[in-house]
């Protein structure tokens, strides 16, 4: 098998590769190089390519964001949106990156860096998944509601009360919710939004119909 054949079956599912990986599976630069010039691949950004068929395919975005950064979690409006919790669609992929981490000057998609500096704070409550050939760490939808709500000054307090009220409604887990933001250390802080939650259910709950009126005949 030619290695152009090799790179169109290696990149048909949209996934986002690294040009060390692309060589250890037998692809010369040149290789990679050529087709970029053709076209039919794009270079994401340096050493980071893609089909350019693909490019427009669902959670693209999230793959190319974490095979750039390394040890970064999707999170606050991202991870909202991806979990159906915000009606917004964010114009930059936020992502938690360790301190250290070096702010891009130019990159596609563009990006929201939120620095969370120790390594525990990026990984409780946080779920990976598979996404175009790349694990994407996403916090899940309860760490996605606690950081909402601790971080409502940068996303906006609509934003924020927007998640609660969709989690509420979607019967996510107030346990679950309390656990991590005691995990994380913002349990006292959260307390007066997470005692809310139930209500949030209630007030929303839809008819059971079992109060109809009866009509005589």
């Amino acid at each position: 098998m030619s290695q152009v054949r090799r790179l169109e079956m290696l990149l048909a599912d949209g996934s986002v590769w690294r040009m060390h990986d692309l060589e250890a599976q037998g692809i010369a630069r040149t290789t990679v190089r050529r087709a970029v010039d053709a076209g039919w691949v794009e270079a994401l950004s340096r050493g980071l390519y893609r089909g350019a068929a693909t490019s427009d395919q669902k959670g693209s975005d999230l793959a190319e964001v974490c095979a750039r950064y390394t040890g970064g979690v999707i999170c606050l409006l991202t991870a909202a949106e991806y979990y159906g919790l915000t009606d917004e669609a964010p114009d930059q992929v936020w992502v938690a990156v360790p301190n250290n981490t070096r702010t891009p000057t130019k990159s596609w998609p563009p990006v929201r860096l939120v620095r969370w500096r120790s390594a525990a704070s990026r990984q409780v409550g946080v779920e990976v998944h598979r996404i175009h050939g790349v694990d994407v760490p996403i916090t899940g939808p309860a760490r996605t509601v606690v950081d909402m709500l601790r971080m409502m000054k940068a996303v906006g307090a609509d934003r924020a009360m927007e998640c609660l009220r969709d989690y509420a409604i979607s019967g996510g887990s107030v346990r679950e919710v309390r656990e991590i933001a005691d995990t994380i250390g913002v349990g006292k802080q959260l307390t007066p939004y997470l005692t809310a939650i139930p209500y949030m259910e209630t007030r929303h709950a839809k008819p059971t119909g079992g109060n109809k009126r009866k009509t005589e005949s």
